[in-house]
């Protein structure tokens, strides 16, 4: 998967693929070498970069992650290819009240669901985990509504858009 990310005036294209077991990251369509441990409440990943050691602290919040790096924080945008494509196309944002479904915004693993079945849920509450890239992300509903079906179980892989759960 492609994306562009944006820390301040700079923009970096990170390409990163799976093949068999192992995943090749390429930045600016130059292969490097990281590793990610996620330590300390999961809030702290040690970063592992073309051989140096980084802790990081990241908060997310949408599409923006801001992450702190020796006492500096610095905000950043990640947007995927597919996003931007369609950016530079014009394409109009589909209304995420009318679409009535979670999907998963990378692939990865289902760690936690945190709603049942008929559970009422409001705009902007944490509803599953999903772990990509040994990163757990929090994912939120961005209406009210009520869990109609949960498509997925605890410990699941899934792709890229699969639906993990639909809303009435």
């Amino acid at each position: 998967m492609k994306y562009v990310v944006q820390i301040e005036d700079k923009s970096f294209e990170v390409d990163i693929q799976e093949r068999n077991g192992k995943v090749q990251i390429n930045l600016d369509e130059k292969p490097v070498q990281a590793d990610s441990v996620q330590i300390k409440n999961k809030k702290i990943v040690s970063f592992l970069f073309n051989n140096r050691s980084f802790d990081l602290e990241f908060s997310k919040n949408e599409e923006k992650v801001s992450i702190f790096l020796n006492g500096k924080r610095y905000e950043c945008l990640v947007k995927d290819e597919r996003t931007q494509r369609l950016k530079r196309l014009g394409a109009a944002k589909v209304e995420t009240r009318k679409e009535k479904k979670l999907k998963s915004p990378m692939p990865g693993l289902v760690t936690a669901i945190e709603v049942k079945e008929g559970d009422l849920v409001v705009a902007g509450q944490g509803v599953i985990i999903v772990e990509a890239m040994k990163m757990e992300n929090e994912l939120k509903v961005k209406f009210d509504g009520k869990v109609k079906k949960i498509k997925v179980k605890e410990h699941q892989a899934v792709d890229k858009d699969e639906v993990l759960i639909e809303f009435e």
